[in-house]
């Protein structure tokens, strides 16, 4: 449980931080993706320990994690959906960032290739091997699809 939440509370000011810039990322289909099923499953989170947080937690300030690392400091008394919910969003986090590490290795010469010229952030790179599918790698576009999660 602990590393479960450790890993939602370093992870969950990235996701939200690439989804303040999700216009970026709009040009890439499969980040878009990506990034909406795991703020449904992190709103889904916030929905089933809305109680805890308000019975645990209500007088941390949210952000930088504080609300999770609460929750935390309360696990052994937070509710079973809770605890569930909150187990699954951390399982799809590293699932995820698993993936995107994949797919930086191996894509690694198609972006050296075909984007090297271009700055990365914001969706850029991404950008870039979608406007070259044709001449990317097909273990690179592999790589890129099996992001989609469920």
């Amino acid at each position: 449980m602990k590393s479960a939440l450790r890993c939602v509370a370093t992870l969950m000011p990235l996701v939200l931080c690439v989804t303040l810039s999700g216009t970026a990322y709009a040009q890439n289909d499969v980040m878009s993706n990506v990034l909406q099923k795991l703020l449904s499953r992190i709103e889904k989170l916030k929905a089933s320990c809305d109680e805890d947080l308000k019975q645990y937690c209500s007088a941390v300030t949210p952000g930088g994690g504080r609300l999770v690392y609460c929750l935390e400091a309360f696990e052994d008394k937070i509710t079973a959906k809770c605890a569930f919910d909150l187990s699954e969003v951390e399982s799809d986090l590293q699932a995820t960032t698993e993936g995107l590490k994949e797919a930086v290795r191996v894509c690694a010469g198609d972006i050296q290739k075909l984007c090297g010229s271009t700055q990365p952030g914001e969706g850029r790179i991404a950008a870039c091997l979608a406007a070259n599918r044709s001449s990317v790698s097909a273990v690179c576009v592999d790589a890129v699809e099996k992001l989609n999660i469920k």
